[in-house]
Parts: C-alpha cells; sequence; structure tokens
C-alpha cells in the first residue's frame, strides 16, 4: 500500500521542486550553527588532513614510478633536458587526468566515509524540525550507515555506465555536445538520492520504494544534488570542500522533503 502511495505523481512542478533543493542549502547551513551541530565540521577537517596526506603521497609515488619507467624504457641518450621535458608532461597529464576520474568518484566516496555523520545529522534535523522520533539504536544506526553505503555504490556504478554510454554518444555530432550537461544533471540526481534516500530509510520504504519515491520529488533530488556536484567540479580541491559541503547537504534535503510535504498537504 505504501508503495502504491509514494508512486503517485507528485502535484508540485519539477521547476518548483528543483528550486526548493537548491534554496534550502543557505537554511540548512544557518540551521546546523543554530542548534549547536556544527561540531560535525570537526570531521571532514580530520578528514581532510587525512585525505590531504595520503593522496598527495599516492599521486607524487605514482608521478615518480611512471617517469622513471618511461624514461628508463625510451633511451633520451643521457639528455638531462628531454628527462626533464618528459617528466614535465607526464607530471601535467597524470594530475590532469586524476582529476578527471576522481570527479566522478570522489563524491560517493566523500558519502560513504561520512555515512555515519550523514545518518546522525539527516535524523536530528528531521526531530528538531518535525518533532519525529524513531526508535533509534546502535543496531539502527549502522543499518542505517550500511544503507548509505549500498545506495552510495549503486548509484556510483549507474552513473559510471551513463558515463560510459554519453561517452559512445559523443562521437554524434550535435548531440554529442550536450552530453557535458546531461552528465553534470545525472550527477546531481544520484548524490541528492543518496541524501533524501536516508529520510526513506526511517519510513522504512526498501530501495524500490525509495527509488519510486526519489523518482516522484526527482526534481528536489538534482535542486538538491546540484551544489554538491558543483564542488567537486572545483580543480585539485573540490574533495575536501565536498567533505564540508556534504553536511549541508544532507540537512538540506531534510528541510527541502518537509517543505514539499507541506506544500503537498495543502494543496
Amino acid at each position: 500500500m505504501q508503495a502504491m502511495i509514494e508512486n503517485k505523481k507528485s502535484k508540485i512542478k519539477f521547476s518548483k521542486q528543483f528550486y526548493i533543493g537548491i534554496k534550502n542549502y543557505s537554511k540548512a547551513t544557518s540551521f546546523i550553527f543554530k542548534n549547536n551541530l556544527a561540531w560535525t565540521f570537526l570531521i571532514p577537517i580530520v578528514l581532510n588532513i587525512i585525505l590531504f596526506i595520503v593522496g598527495q603521497a599516492f599521486i607524487i609515488n605514482f608521478i615518480d614510478y611512471i617517469k622513471e619507467l618511461i624514461i628508463n624504457w625510451v633511451n633520451f641518450q643521457d639528455s638531462n633536458f628531454l628527462k626533464g621535458l618528459i617528466g614535465g608532461i607526464i607530471t601535467v597529464f597524470i594530475e590532469i587526468l586524476f582529476f578527471l576520474v576522481f570527479a566522478y568518484i570522489s563524491g560517493y566516496v566523500v558519502i560513504i566515509i561520512m555515512a555515519p555523520v550523514l545518518s546522525y545529522l539527516s535524523e536530528k534535523a528531521e526531530k528538531i524540525l518535525t518533532n519525529q522520533v524513531y526508535n533509534s539504536d546502535f543496531k539502527q544506526l549502522v543499518k542505517d550507515i550500511i544503507r548509505g553505503i549500498i545506495i552510495a555504490i549503486r548509484n556510483l556504478f549507474l552513473e559510471l555506465f551513463f558515463v560510459l554510454l554519453m561517452f559512445v554518444i559523443s562521437f554524434i555530432p550535435v548531440i554529442g555536445w550536450l552530453g557535458t550537461i546531461v552528465l553534470f544533471f545525472i550527477s546531481a540526481y544520484f548524490y541528492g538520492f543518496s541524501f533524501i534516500d536516508y529520510i526513506n530509510e526511517r519510513k522504512k520504504l526498501n530501495i524500490q520504494e525509495s527509488i519510486a519515491n526519489i523518482r516522484k520529488y526527482k526534481g528536489v533530488a538534482i535542486g538538491n544534488g546540484s551544489i554538491f556536484a558543483v564542488s567537486l567540479l572545483i580543480p585539485f580541491c573540490g574533495s575536501y570542500i565536498s567533505l564540508f559541503l556534504v553536511n549541508i547537504s544532507i540537512v538540506a534535503a531534510v528541510i527541502s522533503m518537509k517543505e514539499i510535504s507541506e506544500i503537498e498537504s495543502n494543496l
């Protein structure tokens, strides 16, 4: 019965949903500070330090390995100029390639490693906004975290499928030019999906019911996920910024869905 209810078409237009999904980021930011939840930003600070140290060490070692491999393989006749030139080209190429690849997966890496915080923030925000109390315990928290990770992994593989599909379509004149824009909104949808699903989990919707529910409110999902998606496009520091922004995104999702519910109840 609940699945049938969730599958009904939303009474709110896509454009209105999209606007609600975006505008509530400002409300979410003030909400976090007003309700003494700013301490949750300490976790991204720690994670940023760890990711920076590990990430930089990995990139530097990987670049050095590739440069040594190529320089030893190709005979430069002891030319330091050529070695330096090739080394510089390899460094730039790998850093750009790493950025492009990481831009697609870093969002889900952030969502996965922040799952415990996101689960807590989502439930806390809903409790403050609606006075809705859930029978939460450690077991339920673990279930919410696992569900969040499963959804993130599912969405990552679906997005990679669309990336490959758009890569093929990109060879078609005119239509292919729109691929990048389409991919951005696909990413935004799946990010927003991950944030809204925490709400659906508390409503005891299974994954299939959650999918149907979020399709009903896809405008909210895309609007909510688009700000997070934009942060990941910032060269070299996007993944670090997104670790902070994800806290705001999850609260914005709760505020947006509450607003949607109130609007629909008055229609």
